[in-house]
């Protein structure tokens, strides 16, 4: 009878897990079927509607394609199995037949019948024809704004890491130093740029500053507010126990605040793409910022589009790795509950 008893609580929340977690909408045959169907009409429109701008669709055509099967694989899957992937895929069912809708509308109203004319607006299929002609440029472009992201990124955070473990742990440099961090933290970091063209000896450390200076703000106010909100009886059962304030720091300050802190550092990714593409737009000479200041210039919006296209996909892949070190660093916290 105890037994059965664990064996239905495990049960109980293995499905309470599944309906409140990431993936918690349910697995819908009828919904996998539907996107196929709109991803299928989605190519088949292309095909057949009538073109009133001359585009060539090929890429497209592959990129229909090859998310077709994609949906096909992990529908099949799904259907067979229940695991991840069924999870994933059904959450994900209705947001892939409003993607394949959405496909259809903006190529109805650009390539097909021009009510949304270039050069200010073209068609999805216009933008990946035109990431496959400059693949090498932005190939080298992307690689370049990623390392000058990293290197920024990095060295901005643990510096805001360091700074709020710092004025969060120690009255003292809290006092001389929080004044200064209200003061000068929120200052935009765009606004520091006439400077810093005049300060730093290349446009490369500079771009590297006001990456920083956008990520240590928030970074170090999270880390703050993170160190003071730990429960003051975790030190005084340290102190009993003869921790040494390095042992204090490592296995109770820095544990305690870092939900806190990769709350900052979510805040300061954003803060980050955008002073990235800022920077690179005034002294990069390569760069997805450059990229998009040289296709206005030159007035090829479509150059523009597959810029930012390949934008959101980069700056969305760091956010889901992000995602999962934070998942992984704060795994603690499910066992908790």
């Amino acid at each position: 009878m105890q037994i059965t008893a664990v064996q239905l609580s495990r049960k109980k929340a293995a499905q309470a897990a599944k309906t409140t977690g990431r993936y918690w909408k349910p697995w819908h045959l009828t919904w996998n079927i539907v996107s196929l169907v709109v991803l299928a009409i989605a190519y088949f429109e292309n095909q057949w509607v009538a073109s009133q701008e001359t585009v060539n669709n090929q890429t497209y055509h592959w990129f229909l394609g090859g998310y077709f099967a994609y949906l096909l694989i992990v529908t099949i899957v799904g259907a067979v199995t229940h695991g991840r992937i069924r999870r994933y895929n059904g959450h994900f069912a209705q947001l892939n037949t409003s993607l394949g809708g959405l496909l259809i509308v903006q190529d109805l109203l650009t390539e097909k019948f021009a009510i949304l004319e270039q050069p200010f607006f073209v068609s999805f299929a216009q933008i990946l024809d035109q990431m496959r002609e400059n693949a090498a440029l932005l190939w080298a472009s992307t690689v370049s704004s990623l390392a000058l992201w990293l290197i920024s990124f990095i060295i901005g955070t643990l510096l805001g890491i360091l700074l709020g473990l710092g004025m969060g742990r120690y009255r003292q440099f809290n006092y001389w130093a929080f004044p200064y961090l209200k003061v000068i933290g929120i200052i935009p970091a765009a606004a520091w740029m006439p400077l810093t063209m005049v300060i730093f000896p290349t446009s490369y450390m500079a771009e590297v500053f006001l990456i920083a200076f956008s990520v240590w703000f928030p970074v170090a106010f999270m880390t703050i507010g993170g160190v003071q909100g730990i429960s003051k009886e975790y030190f005084e059962s340290a102190k009993t126990l003869g921790f040494s304030e390095w042992q204090i720091v490592r296995k109770i300050v820095l544990p305690g605040a870092l939900p806190s802190i990769f709350t900052g550092v979510y805040t300061a990714m954003g803060l980050s793409f955008t002073m990235l593409v800022i920077s690179e737009m005034i002294g990069a000479k390569v760069g997805l910022g450059w990229f998009i200041n040289w296709a206005k210039g030159t007035g090829n919006y479509t150059q523009v589009y597959a810029a930012i296209v390949i934008m959101a996909i980069l700056f969305s892949v760091l956010f889901a790795v992000f995602t999962k070190v934070q998942d992984y660093c704060l795994r603690w916290r499910d066992g908790a509950h």
